[in-house]
């Protein structure tokens, strides 16, 4: 007997050790047998989650449904769709659900509902993070969220113990598929192509397996080993660069440097810093990938380097030599080109992506106004590769500035700042916004779409659009107050109307997921 809501379902068969649905144990003489199922799964299981309580099992409880046993999860009603004015001012989104325990099980998110003007979003439904678990892995937390994806009428969400995916209608789940028995995510490239996408996942000793992925089939593809450094006694686990290229999978982990076909898993070639710098006493720094070029930024005995690499092939195509003034920790942006700030110096550098040489560069603070200090959109980053949001024109770059305290508020506000890439100079601080802080969400036809946290008093976070020629602030719609601050260190999309806010970890949210309309 099958169950069509089981997170396993759409696995059958994965290859390489991703399990396959357990099967329905036979019953023992003696043992008891489960009652019959009912409209919704197992007579009082799940228990129906109460107003402002988490729609997931206690700690020490089993997840649901429980392993083996058929039964459906109960889904959230469909919110009505949101149509206005609004929807043709705006237009991306995302929606999902966490996962909790040793298994890839789903929660229930809470209906909210409510209605407002063009100008108001409210709370369509909410989906409040799981208990902390004991896995018995020391790896990352099952809170933690490591990337997310929308696919046709599904959205998929990849976080320690697997990815799930689930229906945009109305909630279902569409598929899963959980991690390696004994194993936990660890890190997941941000960008897919033609929907197919990696991860990668390991033991508590070592983040060692990358993964391909297939969005429109929710199956995971294949797999293939990478040399990985093990951890050392209470040394935190060290999570490879791991970034989707065009139609290749690019592995950097301890001095290995590896390219896989994003399509079959094949290795496709194979490297070390001390292969492509030999007798320079070079090691790997950083590595960003994006489109048909990799990015790998060295340290050395002497100064430094940063290289542009075939993703293909692993053919180095320029090389850059770095004097110990301007040695970079890494990699900002690919596309356009612009690596890191490095010890004793604060310029990010703006390279050619085709020679690599330098066009331009501004430091920080950029004509007096002090730009957000912690590097964005590293894969590897347990706080998120998006906390620090940015967008980039082919000449401009939008970036946050440092947040600073509002007084009596409990709360920081920041602005955006553009910035002349081939001068280095300001073209605007963005004016207008509320007290709070700022997150991008896109650059599209009409300008910058960003979010406006708030707080959870007496201002409502907002969606507003930003000129991108004056940097003026337009309100768009307001939020309610119970969404405030759950946009700050979260990936906050939107999509004709419905902005959904996904937080990396729960450190100042207080949902896992929050949907508006």
């Amino acid at each position: 007997m099958t169950n069509p809501q089981s997170p396993w379902q759409a696995q059958p068969g994965a290859p390489g050790g991703w399990p396959a649905p357990p099967p329905h144990a036979p019953a023992q003489p003696g043992a008891q047998v489960p009652p019959p199922p009912t409209q919704g799964g197992y007579p009082g299981w799940p228990p129906a989650p109460q107003a402002g309580q988490p729609a997931y099992p206690a700690a020490g409880q089993p997840a649901y449904p429980p392993q083996g046993w058929p039964g459906t999860a109960p889904q959230p009603p469909a919110a009505r769709r949101r149509r206005g004015r609004l929807a043709l001012l705006i237009a991306g989104g995302l929606v999902a659900v966490l996962a909790v325990g040793a298994g890839t099980a789903w929660g229930v998110s809470r209906l909210v509902g409510g209605s407002g003007g063009d100008d108001e979003l409210t709370t369509a439904w909410v989906l409040d993070f799981p208990e902390r678990q004991d896995t018995g892995l020391t790896t990352y937390d099952q809170q933690d969220m490591f990337g997310a994806w929308l696919a046709g009428d599904t959205v998929v969400r990849a976080q320690g113990d697997g990815l799930l995916a689930y229906r945009l209608s109305d909630g279902g789940q569409a598929w899963g598929a959980p991690a390696p028995e004994g194993t936990s995510l660890c890190v997941a490239a941000q960008e897919v192509t033609e929907g197919r996408g990696a991860v990668a996942a390991g033991s508590d000793r070592s983040c060692d397996t990358v993964a391909g992925f297939d969005l429109a089939s929710g199956k995971l593809t294949w797999q293939a080993k990478f040399p990985a450094p093990a951890r050392e006694g209470r040394d935190a686990l060290a999570a490879p660069d791991l970034s989707v290229a065009g139609q290749q999978v690019i592995v950097r982990s301890g001095d290995t440097m590896i390219g896989f076909s994003l399509a079959d898993g094949k290795q496709l070639w194979r490297t070390t810093g001390e292969k492509l710098l030999p007798g320079r006493g070079c090691g790997f720094k950083d590595m960003r990938a994006a489109a048909d070029l990799v990015v790998v930024t060295y340290g050395c005995s002497i100064g430094g380097e940063v290289d542009g690499v075939d993703p293909a092939t692993g053919t180095v195509r320029w090389r850059q030599r770095l004097p110990e003034t301007k040695v970079t920790d890494g990699v900002l942006s690919v596309r356009p080109l612009i690596s890191l700030p490095g010890l004793g110096h604060e310029s990010y550098t703006v390279r050619d992506p085709r020679t690599g040489r330098q066009t331009g560069s501004f430091t920080d603070p950029v004509d007096g106004t002090e730009l957000w200090d912690v590097p964005p959109n590293r894969s590897n980053a347990i706080d998120g590769p998006a906390v620090y949001q940015f967008l980039a024109d082919d000449d401009t770059l939008y970036y946050p500035t440092f947040p600073k305290n509002v007084p009596n508020s409990g709360r920081s506000a920041n602005q955006i700042i553009a910035i002349d890439l081939a001068t280095g100079k300001r073209r605007w601080i963005s004016s207008g916004h509320s007290a709070s802080k700022v997150e991008l969400i896109r650059r599209d036809e009409q300008g910058l779409l960003a979010w406006e946290t708030g707080d959870r008093r007496k201002l409502p976070p907002r969606l507003v659009r930003i000129d991108p020629a004056t940097g003026k602030v337009s309100p768009v719609a307001k939020g309610p107050l119970s969404a405030g601050f759950e946009g700050e260190e979260a990936k906050v999309m939107e999509r004709d109307g419905v902005v959904v806010i996904v937080p990396w970890k729960h450190v100042v949210a207080d949902r896992a997921i929050t949907v508006l309309r």
